[in-house]
């Protein structure tokens, strides 16, 4: 099995986990982290390794992924607006939004920064 795999098997899996938490009811707080970073962290993870698992090295190909977990992340927001013991948040959207963003750019400036140092080898 190549990392490409292994990637791909552990990004459905964290969709999966993420969905589900996201839909049964909160439970009480153990540890006490902010809800919106809570979000921002995991939609950053979860940027991460799409990126990992889908790695394409095109622009519009990493539009494209942004997109597709801003939308997962929206989708979820609209299903909790439906759920009794659950809140649509705005708020929530924001953070899922900021954490994909970091992530695609510190990607950006990480691969340029490897790209210059490869040019300045040869």
């Amino acid at each position: 099995m190549n990392w490409k795999t292994v990637y791909r098997i552990v990004f459905f899996l964290w969709v999966g986990t993420i969905g589900v938490l996201s839909v049964i009811p909160s439970p009480e707080r153990v540890v006490s982290v902010s809800d919106k970073f809570a979000h921002f962290v995991a939609y950053f993870i979860t940027a991460s390794l799409c990126y990992c698992a889908f790695k394409r090295e095109k622009l519009s190909f990493l539009v494209f992924l942004g997109i597709a977990v801003f939308l997962y992340g929206i989708a979820i927001e609209v299903v909790q607006y439906f759920l009794p013991y659950r809140d649509f948040s705005v708020g929530d959207i924001i953070a899922n939004a900021s954490g994909i963003g970091s992530f695609f750019v510190i990607w950006g400036v990480y691969s340029r920064t490897i790209k210059q140092k490869s040019e300045k080898l040869k």
